[in-house]
């Protein structure tokens, strides 16, 4: 737990450093030390060795013992700190420090005696102190007129030593004998422990030194990373408003002020992203298409609400619902085969009914990897109704075109050729081709009229209209088409009606086509009532009601469209196109209609008219 905190980190590497730094440090001053104390004493032996080289030099020339001599030579231990001996040019050991000696007259009368002889008060010379075996050396090297200077261990001292090896030469400059100086370290080696000791303890001081200050440095700088890290996890929580609060001059404020800059721009970032994920939603879910979004799985991950209405479902359309209409419209592979090829395709569909057209697209990111697909599924069985509405009027004018046309020729064709000869069937013929030709006229003028109104061309005069007076002319103008079949029109109004705003002739004909064609399809013998009352709301009902045959129910949605007839209207001289004039007419009123039948019991026709 504790290793993976940054704070443990930081100390112990500070307290690593330190104790590295001291250690290096010590060393390399306690090397330096005893370089130093190595190389003074070395400096201070060859002084002392060359002094006594040049004393016994002159002793061994004038071939006679100095005064007080043999007192220095006693006295050289003290004087040198150091063990000394004399040697002659054959490195024969002749003198040795503390011993009493002196300077013999007779050189060379044996190895017994040396360069030194017995006198008065002088002991005989005596080799008690052999020179060590790491001398051998040093003395070889002297006695070729060289100084000599040797760190090695001594087995007289038993420790290390230093030995320091000087010539002794005549006014000749030949070697006539060597000065040894052989003196253990114990004080170097002892100053030595004493710094090692020091350096120790400073090692401990510094190491808790380090570590005091390696925490303190630590929190120091994690506080900051702390509250940095503190708002990183609420700016993911979505509180982009948080801030770190670091207030320095250096990389953490930067760092700090860096993470208060992102928080704020990345706040600034959301809100815009939800913004136009909010317009692109609105825009989405107004959209009369429906939409669907489907992984790389083929699974839809997304839909808008339109979906529901085109596939008859009620809202809120369930997901499971949804996954079964799509895999029964069986749109698996066309989807496959749109992320395979990344090419937009489109597919015919049918559905309860409905006529649907699905497009499939691929979605693809900024890699040009697919990424998923998207269905637009359009309704087009509107488009495919007015298709065939089109279609169904083209059709419609041709036939009724066709007909009087055929009549019209074929009695001309008889009357060029002169098979009619009689002056009453030439009559006949005439008049029989007057009819047709008035009822072309009457279907080109109620095309004519529907095209007007369905372009919006049409002027509207709108005037004040009391409609009870209107409905009394209209029902007096075709009181003679009715007597004909013996039909009786039954009108009762109320008088003391409020006025209609609207065009007084476009509102005479509409209700001229209602009441045409509720006598024109009602057998003779029956009764039409025309009926006008207000009703709630300010509203004027005028009610036309009729005895004739009647409309079945599935023929009902259909009677407002161009050239529809009914089965029973079909035998008439109908041009199809006045309820359709009539429905134009209404909705330059804003009035609203509605029409109940039953078949062979006749029926009724509402229509409602807003009061000034």
């Amino acid at each position: 737990m504790f290793k993976n905190k940054i704070a443990v980190k930081l100390t112990s590497g500070f307290v690593v450093i330190v104790l590295i730094s001291m250690l290096a440090i010590g060393i390399f001053f306690i090397q330096m030390f005893r370089q130093y104390a190595f190389d003074s004493r070395e400096k201070t032996m060859l002084a002392s060795a060359r002094s006594i080289s040049l004393a016994v030099a002159d002793s061994l020339q004038t071939n006679s013992q100095m005064p007080g001599f043999g007192g220095y030579m006693r006295s050289l231990d003290t004087l040198t700190e150091s063990k000394v001996w004399i040697t002659d040019s054959k490195g024969d050991l002749t003198v040795m420090s503390g011993m009493r000696q002196g300077l013999g007259q007779d050189q060379g009368q044996g190895k017994g005696r040396g360069m030194m002889g017995s006198g008065p008060g002088q002991g005989n010379l005596n080799n008690s102190g052999p020179l060590p075996k790491e001398a051998e050396n040093v003395i070889q090297e002297v006695l070729s007129g060289k100084e000599s200077v040797s760190e090695s261990f001594s087995s007289v001292y038993n420790e290390a030593t230093l030995t320091v090896g000087v010539p002794i030469v005549d006014t000749n400059h030949a070697v006539i004998g060597s000065v040894l100086l052989h003196s253990p370290v114990t004080g170097v080696t002892e100053t030595l422990y004493k710094a090692v000791s020091i350096l120790v303890v400073s090692l401990l001081a510094a190491l808790i030194l380090a570590v005091g200050l390696g925490i303190f440095y630590s929190l120091l700088f994690t506080r900051p990373l702390k509250a940095m890290n503190r708002t990183a996890l609420e700016i993911t929580r979505g509180n982009y408003s948080a801030r770190t609060g670091v207030e320095r001059k250096d990389e953490l404020g930067q760092l700090g002020n860096s993470l208060d800059t992102l928080a704020s721009e990345l706040g600034s970032t959301i809100n815009q992203l939800f913004q136009e994920k909010g317009k692109l939603k609105d825009i989405i879910a107004s959209i009369s298409e429906g939409i669907v979004a489907f992984d790389t799985s083929l699974k839809p991950v997304s839909f808008n609400y339109a979906l529901a209405e085109i596939m008859n479902r009620p809202q809120p359309y369930l997901k499971e619902d949804m996954e079964k209409d799509l895999s029964n419209l069986e749109i698996e592979v066309q989807l496959t085969k749109v992320m395979d090829e990344k090419k937009s395709s489109q597919v015919l569909k049918d559905w309860s009914g409905k006529k649907l057209m699905l497009i499939f697209s691929p979605i693809v990111d900024n890699n040009g990897k697919v990424t998923g697909s998207v269905a637009l599924v359009h309704d087009i069985s509107e488009s495919e109704r007015l298709e065939q509405l089109r279609r169904d009027f083209v059709a419609n004018v041709s036939h009724e075109f066709r007909t009087p046309l055929t009549v019209i020729r074929g009695s001309l064709e008889a009357l060029v050729d002169g098979t009619v000869e009689k002056s009453e069937d030439i009559t006949r013929y005439h008049q029989r081709m007057l009819l047709e030709t008035r009822g072309m006229e009457r279907l080109v003028g109620d095309l004519l009229e529907l095209s007007r109104l369905q372009s919006g061309k049409i002027t509207m005069h709108k005037e004040t209209i009391h409609i009870p007076s209107l409905l009394a002319d209209t029902v007096k103008s075709l009181q003679t088409i009715a007597e004909k079949k013996d039909i009786e029109i039954e009108y009762l109004s109320e008088q003391n009606v409020p006025p209609v705003l609207g065009d007084y002739d476009r509102l005479r004909q509409l209700f001229v086509i209602f009441l045409d064609n509720a006598i024109k399809y009602s057998p003779n013998n029956t009764k039409v009532s025309v009926e006008t009352r207000v009703v709630e709301n300010n509203v004027l009902s005028v009610i036309i009601r009729d005895q004739g045959y009647g409309i079945s129910a599935d023929e009902l949605p259909h009677i407002w469209d161009r050239f529809y007839k009914v089965d029973k209207s079909r035998k008439g001289n109908s041009t199809g196109l006045g309820l359709a004039i009539a429905n134009h007419l209404m909705e330059l009123h804003n009035a609203k209609v509605s029409v109940q039948s039953e078949v062979e019991k006749g029926t009724t026709i509402e229509v409602k008219l807003r009061l000034t």
